[in-house]
């Protein structure tokens, strides 16, 4: 049965974080579907009640987005708009801003974190950065979303790039999930922030895409994004009952991780 992996990416630092809450926690609550937070540390700061309250009720999980989102590798992004550079932050800046990360967690909400997205998203993720990976590593992260951009650094990714370890770089514990499509926040803006119902044709296509080929659907959206004009999250909740009418699989990142781990050991078992 495919997946549809839903991770959010909380990172707004005003109001928009509280509201976006209160509203995924109805609806996963409502729906009784699992999903994923991944969170910037200083917006985690900012909401430690709002973030446990959520935490309590068990359908989100919490991971990480980095301590200030910092971008792990420059982003060398050309559409039509022409070719637009985003800067990484130094080595020395990226390995503070994921322990950081870490800490946080660990601190604010008690939560041994083991996933982790990374700002901006980049091609090919970190399968060229055995450096960040070994950060990663010591940081007990064992998921990462990196790879979101397609080779021009744009958008969209093909489904057909699926999730898959980074054995080949000598980090075989560590998963790494392509963001599939196009962003929330990216498809929303060329289509219209207040043009919700063609957002939800346009992502339904995907889901039928994704079903139809048995394939993972690894859905990225954001507190700020996904709350505007639609502060109930109802998008969120028909996308769900939809993938559900699909033959998808709604899950969190942490059973989806203990499913290809234990995959991957079968596998190493038959070929051993």
């Amino acid at each position: 049965m495919p997946k549809f992996l839903i991770g959010y990416d909380v990172e707004s630092q005003d109001e928009s974080t509280e509201i976006f809450f209160n509203a995924a926690s109805e609806v996963h609550k409502s729906l009784d579907a699992q999903a994923s937070i991944f969170i910037v540390g200083k917006t985690l700061e900012r909401n430690v009640a709002a973030a446990q309250e959520v935490l309590n009720q068990g359908y989100l999980e919490f991971h990480q987005h980095t301590y200030s989102h910092v971008l792990l590798k420059t982003v060398v992004q050309e559409n039509e708009e022409g070719i637009t550079i985003f800067p990484s932050g130094t080595f020395e800046e990226v390995c503070e801003e994921i322990s950081k990360g870490q800490k946080v967690l660990k601190d604010l909400l008690g939560v041994e974190g083991i996933g982790f997205t990374a700002p901006y998203n980049y091609y090919r993720g970190l399968s060229d950065r055995l450096d960040l990976l070994a950060v990663l590593r010591e940081n007990g992260i064992k998921f990462v979303r990196s790879a979101g951009r397609n080779e021009k650094d744009w958008q969209p990714v093909p489904f057909e790039w699926q999730p898959y370890f980074y054995e080949p770089q000598g980090f075989p514990e560590i998963l790494e999930c392509p963001l599939h499509g196009w962003q929330d926040c990216i498809a929303r803006e060329k289509l219209g922030w207040n043009n919700i119902g063609e957002y939800i044709k346009w992502v339904k296509k995907d889901i039928d895409y994704a079903s139809e080929n048995q394939l993972d659907f690894v859905y990225c959206s954001h507190d700020w994004s996904s709350i505007r004009y639609d502060p109930k999250l109802e998008h969120i909740a028909e996308l769900i009952v939809y993938a559900r009418e699909k033959g998808m699989e709604v899950t969190n990142y942490s059973t989806y991780y203990e499913e290809k781990m234990a995959e991957l050991k079968d596998r190493v078992k038959i070929y051993n």
